[in-house]
């Protein structure tokens, strides 16, 4: 078989493999699902990417996440949500709202939180990377530095510009019942400054004490490797 038709055969070949794998996560129910994972994979959640990485175990378009309704106990993202499109965050999101079970949450962080992002700017503060706060830094922020991934830089850009407001707005727009917000620093940056945010969300309707409660729980899981939460403040 000639080179070409060997490399068709195999795209072919992955593409229905992976339509596979999706159809049995649709059949599942009580999933942990971790949106985005690029090159991450998390022990016991599905990893999932628009992409095909080696962490990812399904590839699908994340701007509607192809999951049965009711079938996700724990939706997770990290540095994810800033890559969709504008006019695809309320999509996703009351996709990922339905797919949740009735005691089911969202958590997403790794967000750049713009308010900080300026404020340190401004005050011309240390930098995350290298010594000064400086365009640069502003720029990895904003943008997603997205030179560093020339063969998908318009998958790696960021789409959006993010701070408690617009969080909150999108959150109660697509129909989660109660939400927390916060931000924090990322472990192992020059100076763990909190320009990073998050939202821990349910389905169903809880008091803002217990929220917090459980998401400093489930946050716990990934302290010191995605997040230091010594610097974590609510918003």
């Amino acid at each position: 078989m000639p080179g070409p038709l060997r490399q068709l055969a195999a795209r072919v070949g992955l593409l229905l493999a992976n339509r596979m794998k999706v159809a049995k996560l649709q059949r599942r129910k009580l999933l942990q699902v971790h949106l985005g994972c690029g090159d991450d994979r998390l022990p016991g959640f599905v990893n999932v990417d628009r992409r095909a990485t080696p962490a990812a175990e399904a590839v699908m378009d994340l701007d509607l996440p192809r999951f049965a309704p009711g079938s996700i106990a724990i939706a997770f993202s990290n540095a994810f949500f800033e890559h969709l499109h504008r006019d695809s965050r309320l999509p996703h999101l009351r996709r990922v709202l339905n797919c949740l079970v009735a005691d089911g949450f969202c958590c997403y962080i790794g967000i750049p939180y713009f308010r900080n992002v300026a404020r340190f700017y401004l005050e011309r503060a240390p930098g995350t990377s290298g010594p000064l706060f400086d365009l640069y830094n502003v720029y990895r922020y904003t943008h997603g530095d997205p030179e560093q991934a020339p063969t998908w830089w318009l998958s790696q850009l960021h789409k959006s510009l993010f701070d408690e407001q617009e969080l909150a707005v999108l959150l109660q727009e697509s129909g989660f019942a109660s939400f927390v917000l916060f931000c924090y620093g990322y472990p192992g940056d020059a100076t763990e400054l909190p320009v990073n945010m998050g939202f821990y969300a349910s389905k169903g309707l809880r008091p803002v004490d217990t929220l917090r409660e459980e998401c400093l729980t489930f946050l716990g899981r990934f302290a010191d490797r995605k997040i230091r939460m010594g610097t974590l403040e609510w918003r």
